[in-house]
């Protein structure tokens, strides 16, 4: 059932299926067009833009463009299939531990020595996303503080057991609130929408 009435259509430039997932549990009907995006281009520019400041800063600055050009690379797509009846959403997440910005995992050992170290501490994860829309651009950050248990060796067997499964390999911060990752959330301090990758109830203000 559509809950929400939109006069525009709705294209949603990312393949994460916790994008999906949201927008499909608020009712909302839209296409999904994957971006075509050298994120690690965008990544250097802003890092050496912002050489010096804090790591949450600079996530911010990077989840905010990111998320812009996700939608603006979707764009002309989305004019060719409905002309100016449109609005695109860009997403884009990362994880802040102290000082160190996290994205997605290398690899299994990677995974670990990320899960290991959220252990016991307090960290941000930011989300920003864009609209696209009327040739006009639309931008906004959320954050949510994430308290992971202690270490001890219930977390050593979840982590192993979670990074067995596979489901960190393409999450920010290796681990996903949604799923399995959840276990080793001991507190949230904010948005749990915008720990699954999008700011839901901001966003849907905003269409």
């Amino acid at each position: 059932m559509r809950v929400i009435n939109m006069n525009k259509n709705i294209v949603l430039a990312s393949g994460s299926p916790r994008r999906k997932q949201l927008l499909d549990m608020c009712g909302l009907e839209f296409d999904v067009i994957t971006a075509d995006l050298d994120e690690e281009i965008i990544e250097k520019e802003i890092n050496s833009t912002y050489s010096g400041k804090q790591s949450y800063y600079i996530a911010e600055k990077m989840v905010e463009r990111l998320s812009r050009e996700k939608a603006l690379v979707v764009k002309d797509q989305a004019e060719k299939k409905y002309g100016e009846d449109y609005i695109v959403i860009g997403s884009d997440t990362l994880v802040v531990d102290e000082n160190q910005i996290l994205g997605k995992p290398k690899d299994k050992d990677d995974a670990y020595r990320i899960l290991r170290s959220l252990c016991g501490k307090l960290h941000r994860v930011y989300t920003g996303a864009s609209l696209v829309y009327d040739d006009r651009v639309e931008s906004f950050v959320s954050h949510t503080e994430v308290l992971f248990y202690d270490y001890d060796q219930k977390m050593e067997d979840i982590i192993n057991k979670y990074i067995e499964g596979g489901s960190p390999m393409d999450k920010a911060g290796a681990y996903g609130i949604q799923d399995m990752g959840a276990l080793l959330v001991k507190e949230i301090r904010g948005d749990y929408y915008t720990v699954m990758g999008l700011p839901l109830a901001e966003l849907i203000r905003k269409i």
